[in-house]
């Protein structure tokens, strides 16, 4: 949205000539506005004053003549429009100036005032960090001044705003204010990711934006906020080495959009990142020199680091969008400050573009509210990373119980196999040599003892194996499997129902699987620990839901909790995304599971 309000601000004003934006028409008008570059950097204002032929109009909609390295004279002609005398205040936003200087004619000859970037407000004759001047006007007056200004490392850019008193202190102050909430964005940026690298996650991104932030922090305070405190005057000098931390800051800042967009570092490009190191590192050193500022194989050097830089942040943005949440929400969070930042620059640093001043008015703004987005989408983009970690661990755990109880199904099986196989046809014979060899030799009534031991012990294996393995598992089902192992359990000591209410499902062969084994392991554990004569199961279905309840008179699984038959039915509850309660309370007992049908 912010991004949208800047392009709008950008195409309303491009197309008007904003050379003076006069904020009180109806007081005074402007005559005239006229430039001249000094090419010998040598003219007095008397030189000036005396050629007027040497001015010419300036093209364009605002006076921005780039790394200019001369002397620039403006010459403003005014006209008060009322029949009072007023007072007004020519002020520009462009506080990088190095040394602006205002001429007015008086009785005496050309009085002179300064105004430069560095020199403390206190010492100016308007108390601001602006460069602002007072124009003065008997009734009908009209006046004309002269404004020389001379930059060396700086752009020569000169927007200009007339007011009243009480609109330039108003205008001042909102500066003011704008810079303090930069600065106090800055400063809660640091802090809250210094607490984290500190007392929470040493995550490598933090640093970069802690990197970021300080250099931006160290940038703003020096370049545009310090002028309103300080009582000593910086040197130009300072204001150029400044552009350093531009640098960093912008380095900074891609390498933390990277890694904030693809933390996984899908699309890492290495070499493109490696050449943007080298461009980095030189225009670090190529900024160290200020007697070659001018150089232009150097300012080359700085405009690849910085254009292209932040074009490989864009396009790796753009190349990220469909791909990931994180791409997206970093593309509309970030975009305004990248490109508000990258206009800047290029005004600012290179003066290559020339933008109105109404852009920079809303840069501060969009610094304020852009840092703070950046916050919460490293915020969010924690809860959406740490969601995934866990999402990952749970496909382990589930991987890890898949693998596990896939074991445990092949060994049941084999264990079944075995036992109906082996020891099964081991008994058969056994069976048939002591019905054809002993029954006849021994007392009828130890005959009688004989059979039923022989039956039992047949009819346990059969009953052992079909718990391990139900023959025909697939084809008969969960409702069928489960009246069959229920029916091999009861006994008259031990009543065991089953009850099925609502319309049964066809799950998936694993889950109902899963399903049977609890049963199974459950009946178990009545068999082992429990006391009870009446055990009720019951199947209910719903459209989304199966639950299975297991109720008895008798059971207290204390003993059983902590056991390895507990552990494997939560386990196969988890696996199959149900839920399984115990719930005893030592007379009788019910065990709930819940299984969701719509995600089987």
């Amino acid at each position: 949205m912010l991004y949208l309000i800047l392009l709008a601000i950008l195409s309303s004003c491009t197309l008007k000539d904003q050379k003076v934006r006069n904020m009180v028409p109806e007081l005074v008008e402007l005559k005239e506005i006229v430039c001249l570059v000094d090419s010998t950097d040598a003219l007095e204002i008397e030189d000036v004053a005396k050629n007027p032929q040497l001015f010419k109009p300036y093209a364009g909609p605002e006076l921005n003549y780039g790394h200019l390295r001369k002397a620039l004279w403006v010459k403003l002609t005014f006209e008060n429009k009322t029949d009072i005398a007023q007072k007004f205040y020519i002020s520009s936003d462009q506080v990088i100036l190095e040394d602006v200087r205002f001429f007015s004619k008086t009785a005496e000859g050309w009085n002179i005032e300064k105004s430069a970037w560095g020199l403390a407000a206190s010492k100016k004759k308007t108390d601001s960090y602006l460069h602002a001047f007072p124009l003065e006007f008997l009734p009908k007056e009209t006046k004309t001044y002269f404004v020389r200004i001379r930059n060396q490392y700086q752009v020569v850019r000169y927007p200009i705003h007339i007011f009243s008193e009480v609109q330039f202190y108003q205008h001042s102050n909102f500066y003011v204010f704008l810079d303090g909430l930069v600065i106090m964005a800055l400063i809660t940026s640091i802090l809250y990711v210094f607490y984290n690298l500190i007392f929470s996650r040493k995550d490598r991104i933090l640093i970069y934006y802690m990197l970021y932030a300080v250099n931006f922090l160290a940038f703003y305070a020096i370049r545009i906020a310090s002028p309103t405190h300080i009582a000593e005057a910086h040197p130009p000098l300072l204001n150029y080495f400044v552009t350093i931390f531009i640098f960093i800051s912008t380095y900074a800042f891609v390498k933390f959009g990277i890694r904030f967009i693809d933390p996984d570092k899908e699309d890492k490009h290495p070499i493109i990142e490696n050449i943007i190191d080298v461009f980095f590192v030189l225009a670090i050193l190529a900024s160290l020199f200020p007697k070659y500022s001018d150089a232009q194989a150097l300012n080359t050097i700085k405009l690849i680091f910085f254009t292209g830089s932040i074009a490989y942040l864009i396009w790796y943005m753009c190349m990220r969008f469909r791909k990931s949440l994180l791409s997206r929400i970093y593309f509309f969070m970030g975009m305004p400050l990248i490109v508000s930042g990258l206009v800047e620059g290029l005004t600012n640093v290179f003066g290559i573009l020339k933008v109105p001043n109404q852009f920079f008015e809303a840069f501060r703004m969009s610094i304020v509210i852009e840092m703070l987005y950046i916050l919460f989408a490293y915020i969010y983009r924690e809860k959406i990373l740490t969601a995934q970690i866990q999402s990952k661990l749970r496909e382990t755990e589930l991987e890890l119980l898949r693998s596990k109880i896939d074991s445990q199904e092949a060994e049941q099986k084999r264990i079944s196999g075995d036992l109906h196989d082996d020891l099964g046809g081991t008994l058969s014979t056994l069976k048939r040599l002591i019905f054809d060899n002993l029954i006849g030799n021994v007392k009828e009534i130890e005959a009688n003892k004989i059979k039923k031991l022989t039956q039992k012990a047949a009819d346990d294996l059969r009953r052992i194996a079909h718990a391990l393995m139900p023959p025909e598992f697939e084809i008969s089902g969960l409702t069928e499997s489960v009246k069959e192992l229920l029916k091999n359990n009861n006994s008259e000591k031990k009543k065991i129902q089953f009850l099925q209410h609502g319309k049964a499902h066809k799950l998936h062969s694993s889950i109902e699987l899963n399903i049977f084994r609890i049963v199974s392991e459950i009946i178990q554990n009545i068999n082992k620990h429990s006391k009870a004569t009446k055990v009720l199961v019951q199947f209910i279905w719903s459209e989304n839901e199966l639950t299975m309840m297991v109720e008895d008179n008798g059971s207290d699984f204390k003993e059983a909790h902590s056991g390895l038959g507990m552990k494997n039915m939560k386990m196969r509850a988890e696996y199959i995304g149900g839920f399984i309660n115990f719930d005893s309370n030592g007379l009788e007992s019910t065990i709930t599971l819940e299984v969701p049908i719509n995600e089987s």
